[in-house]
């Protein structure tokens, strides 16, 4: 019994490395913000432990999802899962071309 506060304690202090490094390797990597904004992130990230990064996805969540693809180790995308923590864009494309499941035909011919 007495490792499960240890086992608990090593869960907790990865989980806060974990998500402080995840900002900081998405804000580092992003265009949009100013070295002064960068800084503020970063600090806010590691000095508030968890409520800090989950501040800074909630409100930049859109930027991490806008980010261009840059030529990386594939591994790294896995370590950080930006996938799953960024949030999706809608069935729609931006240029307003969106897939739609239309059955009632159309004029080019297909049945």
């Amino acid at each position: 019994m007495s490792y499960f506060g240890l086992t608990l304690l090593i869960i907790l202090a990865s989980l806060v490395v974990y998500s402080a490094s995840f900002v900081t390797y998405h804000v580092s990597r992003s265009d949009s913000l100013e070295v002064n904004q960068k800084r503020a992130i970063y600090l806010l990230a590691w000095l508030i432990p968890l409520v800090g990064p989950a501040i800074t996805v909630a409100a930049l969540g859109n930027d991490f999802a806008r980010q261009k693809k840059k030529h990386a180790i594939p591994l790294l995308s896995y370590i950080f899962l930006a996938g799953v923590f960024a949030p999706t864009q809608d069935s729609n494309d931006e240029s307003g071309n969106g897939s739609s499941n239309d059955t009632t035909g159309g004029s080019d011919g297909d049945f």
